[in-house]
C-alpha cells in the first residue's frame, strides 16, 4: 500500500472516530439531562445565612441538616426584641424556624458572643427563598411536560446514527478500493519476484 492509499484510510478511519464521539458525546449529555430531571436534588447554592443554606430545589436548616423543598415553601420574617425570625412554613402546615439574633444575650459570657444579624439581611433572606420558591413552582409545573421532551430527544439521539453509519461505509468503501486497486497488486507482484530474487542469491527469503 502506497503512502496516498494509507493517508486516505487514515483520514477515513478518523472521521468515523470523530462521528462516533460526537454521536457519544450527545446521547451522554441528554442522559445527563434526563437524569437531572427525574432527581434534581438540592441544585446549586444560592446563598446562606445563619444556620440556613438556600439552593435552587430546598433549604437546609441547621444544626438537624433538614431539607425543606422550596416547592410550595413560604418564608415570613418576624421581628423579636432579641432574635429576629425566618418562619418556613411547607404547603402542609409544617416547617421549620430560624433564628438570628441580633442583640446580645446579657447572660452569656461576652467571650462566647455569637454573630448578630441585622433586620435588613434576614428580611432579604427570606424575599430571596421566596423568590427562589416562585422559580421552583414554575421549574416544578413544566417539568413532567419536559422530562417527556427529553426523553424523546435522548431516544432519536439514540436512534440518529446516519451520519456515524456513513463515515463507516465511506471508511470501507476506501478500503476495498485500496484493496483492489491495480497499483497496489502491481506493487505485491513486484515485491513477490524481488523476494524470489533474493531469496534465489541468498538462499534466504527477505521478511515482508
Amino acid at each position: 500500500m502506497d503512502k496516498d492509499q494509507r493517508q486516505t484510510e487514515k483520514k477515513a478511519a478518523g472521521h468515523v472516530k470523530a462521528e462516533r464521539e460526537k454521536h457519544e458525546q450527545r446521547v451522554r449529555r441528554l442522559e445527563r439531562e434526563v437524569a437531572h430531571l427525574q432527581d434534581p436534588g438540592r441544585g446549586a447554592e444560592l446563598g446562606r445565612l445563619g444556620g440556613l443554606v438556600l439552593h435552587e430545589h430546598m433549604v437546609t436548616a441547621s444544626p438537624e441538616a433538614r431539607l425543606l423543598p422550596l416547592n410550595g415553601l413560604r418564608a415570613r420574617f418576624d421581628r423579636g426584641d432579641r432574635v429576629h425570625s425566618l418562619y418556613l412554613t411547607k404547603p402542609d402546615g409544617g416547617g421549620d424556624r430560624a433564628k438570628f439574633p441580633h442583640s446580645p444575650d446579657p447572660a452569656e459570657d461576652p467571650e462566647n458572643s455569637v454573630r448578630l444579624f441585622d433586620e435588613d439581611e434576614v428580611r432579604d433572606f427570606g424575599m430571596k427563598i421566596n423568590e427562589a420558591a416562585g422559580q421552583e413552582k414554575t421549574f416544578r409545573a413544566g417539568l413532567a411536560e419536559q422530562l417527556a421532551g427529553k426523553r424523546e430527544e435522548l431516544d432519536e439521539a439514540r436512534k440518529d446514527t446516519a451520519r456515524l453509519k456513513a463515515a463507516e461505509q465511506k471508511q470501507a468503501d476506501v478500503s476495498d478500493r485500496n484493496r483492489t486497486c491495480p497499483r497496489r497488486k502491481e506493487a505485491l507482484a513486484e515485491l513477490t519476484a524481488a523476494r524470489n530474487q533474493w531469496q534465489d542469491l541468498t538462499g534466504r527469503r527477505p521478511p515482508r
